[in-house]
This record gives C-alpha cells, sequence and structure tokens, in this order.
C-alpha cells in the first residue's frame, strides 16, 4: 500500500511539472507580464518540559526541543495557474523518547535525550478561472523520520463571488502513515507486545465560508470531519495498572511489568470555528476565534483567541495576542496506577487528559512601504527583487490539569521568525 501511494504521488508530480512546462512555455510566447514568486523563509525553536511523560507510564521527564526551519515558495505560472511549495525539516532532542529502554530497570543507561530528525513537504498546484471565480487544485506530499513514514494527496475547490468579498471552500486530504514498531525494551519479543497492524488512514474534509460584512467587520466559519483508522495508539507509551510497581524486583500480587498503551482503532473528530475581525480604526485592528471540538473518545474542548496588532508607525506593527483552550478527558485515559487491568483500552499520555491552557505572547512585523531591502532578480536581471517584512514573535504555553493537582502540567516557549521576499519573473 505505501509503494503504491507512492507511485500515485510521483505521477501527480510528474503531471503537475508537465503543466508547468506547458504553461510557462505558453506564457513566454505570449510575453505574459508574471507576478512575483513569494518566498517565505520561516525558523523556530521550541522548548517544553513537564514531567508526565507516556513513554514512562504517565511519570517522569517530557523535556523537549526541536529547531524547525521551513520554507514556502508560490510560483505564478501565468495568470491562470500556479503552484507552491511548502517544505522543512524538524531537528529535535527528546529526553522522554530515550526512555524507551527502560529508566527503571538497574542496566539502563541514559543518555542527554534522544535525538531524530523529520522532513517534510507539501506541493500544492492550482488552477483560477477569474470569470467565474473558481480555484480547483491538487495537494500531495510526504514526511519521513525515523519510525514513520507517511504521505498525503488531496484536492480543494473554492468559489468566489464577483466582487470578492465572499468565498466558499472545500478541500479534502486523505493520510496515510506507515509505523515502524518500536516497543519498551522489557516487552519487546514477548506475546503480549502485539499490535494489530502499523498503519494508520486518515481522511481531513474541510469546509469555510468567509465573508466581508463591510469595510469593518469581517468573519469566517470553518468546519471539518477528520475520521481516523488504524494504529491510533503509539507502540512505545507505557501503562501501569493499579497494584503494579515501577520496581522490578518489588513483590506484588500484579506484574510490575509494564503494559502496551491500548486505544480504538477508528476514531471521529468534528472542530468547527468561528473568526471575527473587526477594524475599528486605522491604527489597530481586533482578530478573534472561537472553536469548539468534539470526537466520539469523549472529548469536548473549547478555544478562544484574541490577537490585537497595533500599529506603532508606518513600518512597524506589534501583535500581543492571548489564546484559552479548555478539554475534557478522553473516557480511556488515566493517570498511572490508576487503570484497571480488566479495562479493553487505556492510555497515561496527558495530551488525552483534562486539562486547560493559556498561551499568550506578542509579534513584531516590520513592513516598509517599499521593502527593507532590494536586490536584483536572478530570474529577470531588468527587475528588483525585494525582502518585504520581517516578523518575530515570541509565545509562552502552561498547561494545567483541571483537578487542580501536579499531574499534567506543562511549559513551553516557542520562538519565530519569518522573511518574506519577492522575486520578479
Amino acid at each position: 500500500m505505501w509503494m503504491q501511494l507512492n507511485k500515485i504521488k510521483c505521477l501527480i508530480i510528474f503531471a503537475l511539472l508537465g503543466q508547468i512546462a506547458i504553461a510557462q512555455n505558453t506564457a513566454s510566447k505570449s510575453k505574459v507580464n508574471l507576478e512575483d514568486i513569494e518566498v517565505s523563509f520561516l525558523t523556530s525553536y521550541y522548548q517544553q518540559d513537564g514531567e508526565n511523560s507516556p513513554v514512562t507510564g504517565g511519570t517522569g521527564t517530557e523535556f523537549l526541543t526541536n529547531i524547525a526551519p521551513a520554507l514556502l515558495v508560490n510560483v505564478p505560472i501565468d495568470s491562470v495557474h500556479s503552484i507552491s511549495l511548502y517544505g522543512g525539516v524538524d531537528f529535535y532532542t527528546s529526553a522522554s523518547s530515550d526512555n524507551i529502554d527502560n529508566p527503571y530497570l538497574a542496566d539502563h543507561v541514559s543518555s542527554a535525550s534522544s535525538s531524530d530528525v523529520r522532513g517534510y513537504a507539501t506541493l500544492t498546484y492550482k488552477n483560477k478561472n477569474k470569470r467565474k471565480g473558481i480555484t480547483k487544485g491538487i495537494i500531495a506530499g510526504f514526511s519521513a523520520e525515523y519510525d514513520v513514514k507517511s504521505g498525503s494527496i488531496g484536492g480543494l475547490y473554492n468559489l468566489n463571488s464577483k466582487d470578492n468579498n465572499r468565498e466558499l471552500g472545500i478541500k479534502a486530504v486523505y493520510y496515510f502513515d506507515n509505523w515502524q514498531l518500536i516497543f519498551p525494551t522489557e516487552l519487546r519479543g514477548m506475546s503480549s507486545t502485539t499490535l494489530e497492524t502499523n498503519i494508520r488512514h486518515s481522511m481531513n474534509l474541510s469546509l469555510t465560508g468567509s465573508s466581508v460584512i463591510n469595510k469593518r467587520l469581517a468573519l469566517s466559519l470553518t468546519s471539518d470531519f477528520v475520521y481516523q483508522t488504524g494504529l491510533l495508539s503509539t507502540p512505545f507509551h507505557r501503562v501501569y495498572f493499579a497494584g503494579q510497581s515501577l520496581d522490578p524486583f518489588a513483590l506484588t500480587i500484579a506484574p510490575s511489568l509494564a503494559n502496551l498503551e491500548k486505544l480504538p482503532s477508528s476514531r471521529v473528530k468534528i472542530p468547527v470555528g468561528l473568526r471575527l475581525n473587526l477594524f475599528p480604526s486605522d491604527y489597530f485592528i481586533i482578530r478573534s476565534y472561537y472553536r469548539y471540538y468534539w470526537d466520539n473518545w469523549n472529548v469536548q474542548g473549547h478555544t478562544a483567541k484574541l490577537e490585537i496588532p497595533i500599529k506603532l508607525s508606518e513600518s512597524l506593527r506589534l501583535n500581543p495576542f492571548y489564546r484559552y483552550h479548555r478539554q475534557s478527558k478522553a473516557q480511556y485515559f488515566a493517570p498511572i496506577f490508576q487503570h484497571a487491568n480488566t479495562e479493553e483500552f487505556y492510555t497515561s499520555d496527558f495530551d488525552l487528559s483534562g486539562f486547560s491552557s493559556n498561551q499568550f505572547g506578542a509579534g513584531l512585523d516590520i513592513s516598509p512601504l517599499f521593502g527593507i531591502a532590494r536586490y536584483r532578480s536572478p530570474l529577470n536581471r531588468d527587475k528588483a527583487g525585494m525582502l518585504k517584512n520581517i516578523e518575530l514573535r515570541y509565545a509562552y504555553y502552561i498547561r494545567s490539569p483541571l483537578d487542580g493537582g501536579e499531574d499534567g502540567k506543562l511549559n513551553a516557549g516557542i520562538f519565530s521568525l519569518a522573511l518574506n521576499f519577492t522575486i520578479p519573473q
């Protein structure tokens, strides 16, 4: 199945490249004045820390760092066709992943952290009919890291009103994940360490409607339907039942050996979001967002976000923001030593617990009217390219359990940088 999906993705990419070559040839013959290529270089540094790692059964370090450079390129082929490429690399270290080797065994050898690299890319081809206000597109992507290989394929369809004040959009994407099953060391080779599949299928259908109400108000409504099937648990997440011990040499009625996290093989997710943007003056904007989330694992969530970009000068904008999230716990979640061994499904992953979270921070956007810097375009020596703007942002995240205890607390910070360029063709 994985090889078949790769073949399909290759055929699509070759077809897109063929369309691009034809479009470029046609454009050169008709001497169409092409729009600029837009390039965004993005990078971020993320760090988190907590003491409830699912790798060690819902207790132990969750320290993780991630450096994530990425590139977004949008290339107008002509007035109708365009192609965009988004890709990047994640370089991360994870102290909790290092504990797939059982930290409670006497011969455990620990390093500072486990590290890995994930690469990913998504290619999108669009065809726009300006007269009818219709945009069609094809999407293909992949990602790869040590234990997971993923592919995606999908399409989009957008309909704009004649005055461009209203838009309806639909997007459907299918994701295919192929896992290398890595189990906790003490459970490898045991008959109980079996999973029905190493494949995960995800189908995502998105509907979006947006409208400009007047010159001061705009809103959009989004709704998603996500269906997942296959391997929905993580192979190296441990669970310890009531009566067990972290000491492998303890004499208890129940065995002290960990169990694998076990979750249902299907899941339905339905989030619905409302975005409202208000433009009360030329000096600041109010951007508000609310989302309700439901899934059939009994998780319900509410998310609210507020951003207020403030114009400090003609070229400088400050963007403070705040985000609040609250969710109920999944019916299969319980902390360490609180699951009964008679349960069919169980996890001690605090991402599925009941918690509230607060995220706050600020961004700085430097956008002079004529750009920050100019340079000669490598594609057209008669025209100048431009570094349009620079965006800096910092956010701090705090997760707290709903019961007010210590279990489930997690803190994280992320710093991000974006450089946006134009390259004339």
